[in-house]
């Protein structure tokens, strides 16, 4: 505890005002983007010839809680939810009569996941009195549900184990709070684990 807050005070130079203090409680809904699902193949996608057509879905996006347990050092619960819903071309080969055929047909895969996660964030003391400034790191849940179609018609449908293949969640980020009065600011990250950026409204009790 001596060590980071000996860390703080060099990191912040001559900083001293902040408008966070121990005791204080944070309420933050969030959006978060890009929706990275869309840019990453799934592993279905690596191996099989499919051209996607569209996509659409809700980025990382949740709610944070966070406690101060000091006026150094918080903890919290950061409940992240993305939804993504893909849909492609597939063209297959068969042999069949002596014969290669090449038939397509058009599917769609659906994917939710749900990451709860334990956060603690390490508050820098800054000159600004209506910022706070902090790094965060948070482990927890993985979850994630997936269903795919064929022609309009389920043929798959996945969830725990089969749908993630790690079954834990991380994340390690750096955000930043400026508050317009006492109780109402905003709220952004940046991070790994969750969301790559995030906006939101931040709600000091």
């Amino acid at each position: 505890m001596r060590v980071l807050r000996l860390l703080f005070i060099l990191l912040s130079f001559n900083a001293s005002s902040q408008i966070l203090f121990v005791g204080n409680h944070v309420i933050e809904p969030y959006f978060g983007f890009p929706n990275v699902s869309k840019y990453l193949p799934t592993i279905a996608l690596l191996y099989e010839p499919k051209t996607v057509t569209s996509f659409r879905g809700l980025p990382p996006s949740g709610f944070r809680y966070t406690y101060m347990l000091t006026d150094e050092i918080s903890f919290g619960v950061d409940v992240m939810y993305n939804h993504s819903v893909q849909n492609y071309t597939q063209t297959d080969t068969i042999f069949v009569n002596g014969n290669w055929e090449y038939p397509s047909y058009k599917g769609e895969r659906i994917q939710s996941r749900l990451r709860v996660q334990a956060r603690m964030n390490f508050h820098i003391p800054i000159s600004q009195p209506n910022a706070d400034s902090y790094f965060g790191i948070g482990f927890g849940t993985n979850n994630r549900w997936i269903k795919n179609y064929k022609e309009g018609e389920l043929t798959e449908t996945m969830k725990g184990k089969e749908a993630s293949l790690i079954p834990f969640s991380m994340r390690v980020c750096y955000g930043y709070r400026y508050y317009f009065g006492y109780n109402l600011g905003i709220t952004g990250e940046i991070g790994i684990g969750g969301p790559l950026f995030s906006f939101g409204l931040s709600y000091k009790l």
